[in-house]
């Protein structure tokens, strides 16, 4: 008999043929691996906050986070004139402050010397500061200057940092114009 006539008669034990027909059935997908598949995805999703959470809460990976994404200053060391150098009671004075940066140096050493106009060094002095880190620390240089004309100097030792400052009577032209 032909399995139509069999088919008829309930008889027939073929199955349709269809495109799964070849497939294994690990392989097909249906409403149960659909479903499987968006608990592992909030499983994952879940995994990678409790994840970012842990690691956010660390001070190390915090830290190491900050220094990828951002732009962090380099240390560096400002020198700089508190005020303009003075003569004050026949002594040249010399107000110099120093922030350290995150550099790290404990101590740093400051030379502080007068140059005449004929390029001699008259006077000249050496001392040592003690920073906190990003706080001004000060100090006041007294020499005694040469005559007319000088270049203060200063320059921070073991580094490029250098400051001058021209005092005394002047040796440029004065200008001549009409207001």
């Amino acid at each position: 008999m032909s399995p139509m006539l069999d088919d008829d008669l309930g008889t027939n034990t073929e199955q349709p043929s269809g495109p799964t027909d070849n497939v294994p059935p690990r392989l097909r997908r249906g409403r149960h691996s659909r479903a499987s598949a968006g608990v592992r995805m909030i499983a994952v999703l879940l995994t990678a906050v409790v994840v970012a959470i842990a690691a956010w809460s660390t001070p190390a990976v915090r830290q190491q986070l900050r220094a990828s994404f951002t732009r962090l200053p380099s240390p560096y060391t400002e020198l700089y004139f508190t005020r303009a150098p003075t003569i004050e009671h026949a002594l040249a004075v010399v107000p110099v402050s120093l922030v350290d940066h995150g550099t790290g140096t404990g101590t740093y050493s400051v030379k502080v010397w007068l140059e005449g106009s004929d390029g001699r060094v008259t006077a000249s002095t050496s001392t040592t500061l003690v920073p906190q880190p990003d706080v001004p620390v000060s100090t006041v240089v007294r020499l005694a200057p040469p005559r007319g004309a000088f270049v203060v100097h200063v320059e921070l030792l073991g580094h490029t940092q250098k400051l001058h400052f021209r005092l005394g009577s002047s040796s440029l032209p004065t200008s001549k114009g009409t207001p």
